[in-house]
């Protein structure tokens, strides 16, 4: 059968704005939960709110809503093929170079910054620091284990069947995979929030698009994206690397260097998966 024959096929607009509005609904519902917790003394635990909230609206929400797309479920959250495990290998590799244009990307634009706005960039960068260790925080082996359940497990799973499975498979039937990989990386950036990282995050969404389509296994960007938040939920419990840690200065050449050796590899990542999938196609 060929699916995209079917007039139904919702376009290009109806997509992005289903990603855009659960995103948004996640946030929306957390807040407004967290609030009246607050406010009724219910004693609800905000870690457990988030968690909720992400398997009602980011997850529950993407299976509903994918009875819309004319597309077999396994087809559409790429289920049908096994794991090649040299996709896996690829992934780690990018990921080591996406944590290292971070590491010098967010060292270089703190470099231009004027004088005048580094006060409002520092309450900015304590604000983000106090959310993420209000929510992933904890004391011992439960709290680490909750953090990463909320943190790194419900977010890779839920996030990856969203933007990777509905948003991006759906948008490549009539567009192309790069166009597809943009968008979808681009809000995938953006819906977190974080204007400091964001920049690394959406090239991280590029990378997970790329990691999704050639692999053809959502399975594989879930564990990459799995990997990645739960090495950073590590560092928040025995602390960052020097070389990682914030309050480490990198010097204006280093944080270029550090910047573009990361982006190079990632790029380098990103044709070896091209021509893995040209290859396969042959």
């Amino acid at each position: 059968m060929n699916y995209k024959s079917i007039d139904k096929f919702p376009s290009n607009a109806v997509i992005i704005l289903l990603i855009i509005g659960i995103t948004i609904g996640f946030n929306v519902f957390g807040s407004l939960v967290t609030i009246i917790s607050m406010q009724l003394d219910l004693g609800i635990d905000a870690k457990l709110i988030q968690a909720v909230s992400q398997l009602i609206f980011l997850f529950g929400l993407t299976i509903l809503i994918s009875q819309i797309i004319p597309l077999k479920f396994k087809q559409l959250f790429r289920l049908e093929k096994n794991i090649e495990f040299k996709y896996i290998f690829y992934g780690i590799v990018g990921l080591f170079f996406l944590n290292l244009f971070n590491t010098g990307f967010v060292s270089f634009q703190e470099y231009l910054i004027p004088e005048s706005l580094m006060g409002i960039y520092n309450e900015y960068l304590e604000l983000m620091e106090s959310i993420y260790e209000k929510m992933l925080m904890g004391r011992d082996a439960y709290d680490f284990l909750l953090a990463l359940l909320i943190g790194a497990i419900i977010p890779a799973i839920s996030e990856e069947f969203l933007f990777r499975g509905f948003g991006q498979r759906s948008l490549e039937e009539n567009n192309s995979v790069l166009f597809s990989i943009l968008v979808t990386g681009t809000i995938f950036g953006v819906i977190h929030f974080n204007l400091v990282n964001l920049f690394p995050l959406i090239l991280i969404g590029i990378f997970l698009g790329y990691l999704a389509h050639y692999s053809n296994n959502i399975l594989v960007p879930i564990f990459i994206h799995f990997l990645n938040n739960a090495v950073s939920i590590l560092f928040f419990y025995i602390g960052e690397p020097e070389l990682l840690n914030d309050e480490t200065s990198l010097s204006f050449s280093t944080s270029i260097l550090f910047s573009t050796i990361g982006l190079l590899g990632v790029i380098g990542v990103i044709i070896i998966l091209i021509r893995s999938g040209n290859s396969r196609n042959e």
